[in-house]
This record gives structure tokens, C-alpha cells and sequence, in this order.
């Protein structure tokens, strides 16, 4: 049987003051961070390769979503650098985007 990965459930607090001797713990040992606000878990910090393997099942990857990100940026500076001083719109509706 597969030992499962070690996790630690910490404060958005301690998360702040500790997020590099916790990040490095999860990148080298491969642990779980669960962080909490107020008690109730919030969110998680995971090894790269277990987000890899969520990519896949959800059918999705971080680096299309920056190149798509990037591209987006491209475009509104373009649209800024034409005239710097203007408040443009942004040349993205991100509601559409998503």
C-alpha cells in the first residue's frame, strides 16, 4: 500500500510568515499545506506534479493559459502605447475571456 503524502494545516497567518519553509517542504518532501482562515480551509499548496495531474483531468494547461494571458497583455499595451495620456478601454471583455 502507497503511504500517503504528509499534509500540515496552518493559519492564513502562519502561511504569510512562514510560505518559505512551507513551500519548501511541499517542492522536497512532497507534503500538503491546508490553509485555513477563521478554522474553515480555504485553499491548498501541492507539489507541482499533483497540479500537473489536475491540469490533465480538468483538460487544461498553465502554460496555454499564459501564452493566452500574455497575448491579451500584448494587446493592451499596444492599445496604450498609441496614446499613453488616453484612459482606454481595454481591448478584452474578460467576461468573454474565460
Amino acid at each position: 500500500m502507497d503511504r500517503l503524502a504528509p499534509y500540515r494545516i496552518v493559519s492564513v497567518t502562519e502561511f504569510r510568515r512562514d510560505a518559505t519553509r512551507l513551500s519548501s517542504w511541499v517542492q522536497h518532501r512532497g507534503g500538503r499545506v491546508w490553509i485555513t482562515k477563521h478554522g474553515t480551509s480555504t485553499c491548498a499548496v501541492v507539489p507541482m506534479e499533483q497540479c500537473e495531474l489536475l491540469e490533465k483531468w480538468e483538460g487544461r494547461s498553465l502554460a496555454e493559459e499564459r501564452r493566452r494571458l500574455d497575448r491579451l497583455y500584448a494587446q493592451w499595451k499596444a492599445v496604450k502605447a498609441r496614446d499613453p495620456r488616453a484612459d482606454l478601454p481595454l481591448p478584452w471583455d474578460w467576461d468573454k475571456t474565460r
